[in-house]
């Protein structure tokens, strides 16, 4: 369903408009303290120019937001971009911090400006965000598939959709069981598998699964405790036999410096931490500090998915499948190839707008 646009203004050469529109994945998206049927998402388009660039938030209620407030919080934008130039991504990296007074505390209404505003200044260069941000054309992105929490006969399903991909993520409840990983394992014996604890495993028995997990070929594990349980992670992570990331627990950049020694690394998500500015900031400090890297996404379209793949060129892993799991995606951007995204051909992030949310 698409509500009709919350406000569309123009203000001398800048024209901005705001749309929420209902997404569904294609099965019922469970995780250890959630169950989504549907997502609301905000989209945002700037215009100046003749030329216009999109952004997307994909607010999410763990973190103190939702798609009215960020709405709301876009519409502040009123009078404040007529006045900057965007010319560089020096320009939309200062409007990133001159932005933050009417913005705050939403960090997924920051990211929608930040990834329009790249995306807008792309395609008057003519060419893409990658080589705008990067210097160099993108690479197709490896990414994990998500299997969500499933009963058994779902289970069989999605693992059968999921032959040939190279790699699988599996969301993990409070128990900590692991025979979902041991089924894909057998299934799929030449996948990389990752498991998400979503701050889940308060009461697991570690010193079990420890011993268990070699035999599983387990890549990683994500964020096992909440994130006021990080003072328990480096004991955590020296009893287990794989790498242990954040997600939960790194939400923007401050965040990084008090994660070496609690965790290997981190997952980086565009709508947490205020858009493409900061996540390759975020990469290339990881980087920096010998931290493996992900990109990660909530329930969004292929708009915000193009994003991630640029930080993407970056990271160690991707997790960009969230357009993939949807029934409507309003956006057609990167192909989501079993598993692996192809870029885009067009210019900015490589995306061509549905005709409901503003092309």
């Amino acid at each position: 369903m698409l509500v009709n646009p919350v406000q569309r203004f123009s203000i001398k050469s800048v024209k901005v408009t705001i749309w929420l529109r209902a997404l569904h994945p294609r099965n019922v998206f469970r995780i250890s303290r959630a169950a989504r049927r549907e997502t609301t998402n905000v989209f945002l388009r700037v215009e100046r120019g003749g030329i216009a660039g999109h952004g997307e938030a994909s607010a999410n209620a763990y973190y103190g937001e939702n798609a009215a407030d960020v709405a709301a919080k876009l519409e502040a934008l009123a009078g404040f971009l007529d006045a900057r130039a965007v010319d560089s991504p020096a320009d939309i990296a200062a409007i990133w911090e001159e932005a933050w007074p009417l913005l705050a505390p939403s960090r997924a209404a920051q990211c929608a400006l930040d990834v329009a505003l790249w995306d807008w200044l792309a395609k008057r260069e003519a060419r893409g965000v990658t080589e705008l941000a990067l210097g160099e054309k993108p690479r197709p992105v490896v990414s994990f598939a998500t299997i969500g929490l499933s009963g058994p006969k779902e289970l069989e399903q999605k693992i059968a959709e999921l032959a040939g991909f190279p790699r699988v993520k599996i969301k993990s409840d409070r128990t900590g069981d692991l025979s979902t990983a041991a089924h894909v394992r057998a299934a799929l014996p030449q996948a990389r598998i990752a498991v998400d604890a979503n701050c889940a495993w308060g009461e697991v028995d570690f010193g079990k699964m420890a011993a268990d997990l070699p035999g599983l070929g387990i890549e990683f594990i994500e964020q096992p405790f909440p994130p006021a349980r990080d003072a328990d992670m480096p004991g955590l992570c020296a009893r287990l036999p794989v790498p242990v990331m954040a997600d939960e627990s790194c939400v923007t950049e401050e965040d990084l410096e008090r994660l070496p020694g609690h965790f290997a690394g981190f997952n980086i998500k565009l709508v947490k931490c205020g858009g493409l500015t900061p996540a390759l900031r975020m990469a290339r400090r990881g980087r920096e500090r010998a931290m493996r890297t992900m990109v990660g996404c909530m329930l969004e379209s292929s708009l915000l998915i193009a994003a991630g793949a640029v930080v993407a060129q970056l990271t160690d892993y991707a997790d960009l499948d969230g357009a993939w799991l949807l029934a409507d995606d309003p956006m057609q951007g990167w192909s989501f190839d079993r598993g692996t995204l192809r870029p885009g051909e067009h210019a900015g992030l490589g995306v061509v707008a549905g005709p409901l949310t503003g092309k």
